[in-house]
């Protein structure tokens, strides 16, 4: 390896096949390391391809691609998974060789999971409600909602009681993300389409969720008590999209069901019950350390962080040290749907956990480690990683040129946000639906740089403070003297309870930020009939007014035979004979002045028009 001059700087050069693994987020400092080199050198080559970086910034994945191809280096960042694996690795937890290694002897039969996805309105929540004989519909602001939650039942099946495990996910396009990890931790999806209703654009990408996911489908025609229910269009529209009924000869299991009447929901649980028995292994080995996925977490007042798990594999105990996360502790109580106490959980049972340190995102995954300190490196690990990535993709991507150009013309205009919401799901997909507002236009960001769970505290107005952004609470409040605080700091926090409202204020306010656009607005034209010479205006077209209206003082073109020969000119002077006029109007003639422009003959079309702000859609 030999260290050539780069930019006026010595640095080691790869041989083009070296390849150099870095994580998420890594800095220039990072990359010297790994190929021994001094960061200060990287900077100065770095500055020379037009990108102007610190030795300890967190670049992104197309930045390091520049530097390492200049440098003779393929560089691989480390993707989330790998990532994972190699953190525990360095713990001696080996997931993967675990799987691998158990056999039939170990696993057991586990209840199913399922998941209720389809459009908002349809009845999924009822339907559940149905299920399991409990009102959540009563909870949800404007029967929406808003959170991930999983509940267990017990059915008879055949004459044997079977439990299934239910996930119930929101209905708005606004949760994405959410319908898509409950998919992402489901045996079998129930997809609710409303009979009177069809096919709608949710219900299409619930279907999508489910079969990329790659889940068996139970299909419940719900509402078919209402007038003009159609189960059999719905059965036609769901055709289109592969899911064929058994009676049309096909595999998918269609039920028709009223969660409001109580219709046919024994039906439905067997219906699930068939389909994970014919198509789905459903077996976990409970006799190890339980692993699982954090279905939803949010800041209780009185008992701290609480975070709703879903057991995959193991038995969760009391007293056991969890990872979810970069959140960690030791398991001091555990919950069931109902409130009461558990001291273990195992495969396929959601169970509220009390004793973490902080709240776990949704979708995190948790394991039991063997030590409390064991818990806490990972878990510190993880959030380092987490911070330096979001580092690394919240930096504008801008070359030297561009970057001083921009900032002296004000190109970028960005709005800041912060985040805080009752439970993190509902943060982040709020923030997943903030961030894809588009208002086509690139000069105008939006970013987050900060979401969390709980009420808004004086940190958060601090920190609106310093980057001038605005508070955006979610079905939270603001701690105690912190409203008073933004007040003083003169910090927007607005609150809302329902996800469509804030998408659309701050969509408005994204579209209030962009510059104005304008078009050209024609107002009238004119033929010139005569040109008269004057010593005092220059040549004066007398002219008739052919359309619209002809005022002073607006913009003005000339054309003869069709092409422009005269652009951007004034209408300096208007006169109706001998008097001045502010304006004249079709089939009256008039004299027009031009300024400084002479060039008019008889026959030549004069055209005025006027700028006017086009207004956003």
């Amino acid at each position: 390896m030999s260290a050539p001059s780069l930019g006026g700087v010595s640095v080691p050069r790869g041989d083009g096949e070296t390849i150099i693994r870095l994580r998420r987020g890594s800095s220039i400092t990072d990359f010297a390391e790994k190929i021994d080199a001094n960061p200060a050198s990287l900077v100065t080559v770095l500055f020379h391809l037009g990108e102007m970086a610190t030795a300890t910034q967190s670049l992104d994945e197309d930045t390091f691609g520049l530097l390492g191809a200049e440098l003779g280096y393929k560089l691989q960042v480390v993707s989330p998974e790998d990532e994972e694996r190699e953190l525990l690795d360095q713990f001696d937890i080996n997931i993967q060789d675990e799987l691998d290694a158990e056999g039939d002897d170990v696993l057991e039969p586990r209840a199913p999971v399922v998941t209720v996805m389809g459009h908002v309105d349809h009845g999924k929540t009822r339907l559940l409600d149905a299920i399991r004989n409990s009102n959540v519909v009563a909870g949800e602001h404007g029967g929406i909602t808003q959170h991930i939650g999983a509940y267990q039942i017990s059915h008879v099946h055949e004459g044997t009681a079977r439990d299934i495990t239910f996930i119930d996910t929101p209905g708005h396009e606004a949760f994405t993300a959410m319908r898509a990890r409950g998919a992402k931790v489901t045996d079998i999806a129930i997809l609710v389409v409303a009979a009177d209703d069809g096919v709608m654009p949710q219900t299409v990408e619930a279907l999508n969720h489910a079969q990329a996911a790659n889940v068996p489908i139970v299909v419940a025609v719900n509402k078919i008590d209402k007038e003009g229910a159609n189960p059999d269009k719905v059965k036609g529209q769901l055709t289109e999209y592969g899911l064929v009924p058994e009676e049309y000869g096909g595999d998918t299991m269609f039920v028709e069901v009223s969660a409001r009447q109580n219709l046919n929901i024994d039906e439905l649980i067997d219906a699930v019950l068939l389909t994970a028995d014919a198509a789905l292994d459903l077996r976990a080995n409970p006799d190890k350390d339980a692993r699982g996925i954090a279905i939803e977490a949010n800041l209780d007042k009185g008992r701290g962080a609480v975070a709703t798990v879903l057991v995959q594999s193991g038995t969760l105990a009391v007293g056991d040290t969890i990872v979810a996360g970069t959140a960690h502790g030791r398991v001091r109580a555990m919950f069931d749907e109902n409130g009461e106490a558990l001291d273990v959980a195992l495969p396929s049972r959601p169970v509220q956990v009390l004793g973490l340190s902080n709240v776990p995102r949704a979708g995190d995954t948790f394991l039991v480690t063997p030590d409390e300190r064991t818990a806490r490196q990972i878990a510190e690990k993880r959030e380092a990683a987490d911070r330096n990535a979001a580092l690394a993709k919240r930096r504008k991507r801008i070359s030297l040129e561009d970057f001083d150009q921009a900032v002296a013309e004000g190109k970028i205009d960005t709005l800041n946000l912060i985040l805080k919401g009752d439970v993190s799901g509902a943060v982040e997909a709020l923030e997943d639906a903030l961030l894809k507002i588009d208002v086509g236009d690139d000069d105008v960001q939006l970013r987050v740089i900060h979401r969390g769970v709980g009420a808004i505290t004086q940190n958060d107005v601090n920190l609106a403070t310093v980057d001038n952004a605005i508070i955006i609470g979610f079905n939270v409040k603001p701690a105690e003297r912190v409203a008073e605080l933004a007040d003083r700091e003169g910090v927007d926090m607005r609150f809302y309870s329902v996800i469509y409202a804030a998408i659309d204020d701050i969509e408005m306010a994204l579209k209030g930020m962009l510059k104005p656009e304008y078009e050209e607005v024609q107002l009238g034209t004119a033929e010139v009939r005569e040109v008269f010479r004057s010593s005092k205006f220059g040549n004066i077209a007398g002219s008739i007014v052919r359309s619209g209206i002809i005022r002073r003082n607006t913009k003005a073109r000339v054309s003869r035979d069709g092409k422009v020969i005269g652009d951007n000119l004034t209408v300096e002077t208007l006169k109706r004979f001998k008097d001045d006029a502010t304006e004249v109007r079709t089939d009256f003639e008039c004299g027009i002045g031009l300024g400084s422009f002479n060039d008019i003959t008889e026959g030549d079309i004069i055209e005025t028009f006027e700028m006017r702000e086009k207004p956003r859609v």
